[in-house]
């Protein structure tokens, strides 16, 4: 019987997953709905939003690997329909708690000013997009606001979005996880170039954005960026204060 892993859907995912044996089955969802199904106990692990590691008291993150940026992600961006000193509200992505957190704690500790969801029936401002989507509509807005970009401005730190998380690691896990993850790294322009097309995205920007912009380190420097997007998360109530970074 195959080992369950879950993951999101996107391109950022693809070098962590493409060196896993056939041992391994990977079932993919959003990251909102992969949160829910890592919770039902669906996954031996699963490649989590952190702010649902948090969340999960049992929760352990696999060290060494993870999918973060230091500065611009390109697939996590604010699209602006009017000049950003005019912006009163932004419509959130369902699909991510973490993004969304990270939002609220972008608005509210360090640009310092309110931003919440339009009304219903009312038009927002802008929007944030995560994934392949935000890749898709790079350029097409008035104006565009990378926010792991704006992190590591304010902080100085990586952003950590994700990274393998289990309750009940079977035997080996956090190895096989590490190696496939470095197989995949490797080569992750090839990657890239391969599922461009299928996703929508230019084969050009797909090999940059693996190569340049998406960081699968998960070192000193993530963790201390993970560490401290939880403190703020816990000040404003979006993760528990006993949440925490628990590493396997």
């Amino acid at each position: 019987m195959p080992r369950l892993l879950g993951s999101v859907p996107y391109l950022n995912a693809r070098p962590l997953l493409s060196g896993l044996s056939p041992a391994f089955e990977i079932r993919e969802a959003p990251p909102a709905p992969l949160a829910d199904r890592f919770r039902a106990g669906e996954f031996e692990a699963a490649l989590l939003p952190v702010v649902d590691a948090f969340r999960a008291p049992d929760a352990r993150i696999v060290p060494g690997c993870a999918i973060g940026a230091h500065g611009d992600v390109l697939s996590v961006r604010l699209f602006l329909d009017r000049p950003w000193a005019d912006v009163r509200t932004i419509a959130r992505d369902p699909a991510s708690h973490t993004s969304n957190a990270l939002l609220e704690i972008l608005s509210r500790l360090h640009w310092k000013r309110a931003l919440p969801p339009p009304p219903a029936g009312t038009p927002a401002d802008g929007r944030l997009v995560i994934g392949d989507a935000a890749l898709r509509l790079l350029g097409s807005a008035r104006e565009e606001i990378d926010l792991a970009g704006a992190w590591t401005a304010w902080t100085g730190l990586p952003f950590v979005f994700a990274a393998w998380v289990t309750t009940r690691p079977g035997p080996g896990l956090a190895d096989h996880l590490r190696r496939a993850a470095a197989e995949g790294i490797a080569r992750r322009e090839e990657i890239g170039g391969a599922e461009a097309s299928a996703l929508g995205i230019d084969p050009a920007l797909a090999r940059r954005y693996l190569r340049e912009h998406i960081r699968f380190s998960l070192g000193p420097d993530e963790i201390r960026g993970a560490e401290l997007f939880w403190r703020h998360a816990a000040a404003l109530d979006l993760a528990p204060a006993a949440g925490a970074l628990r590493l396997l």
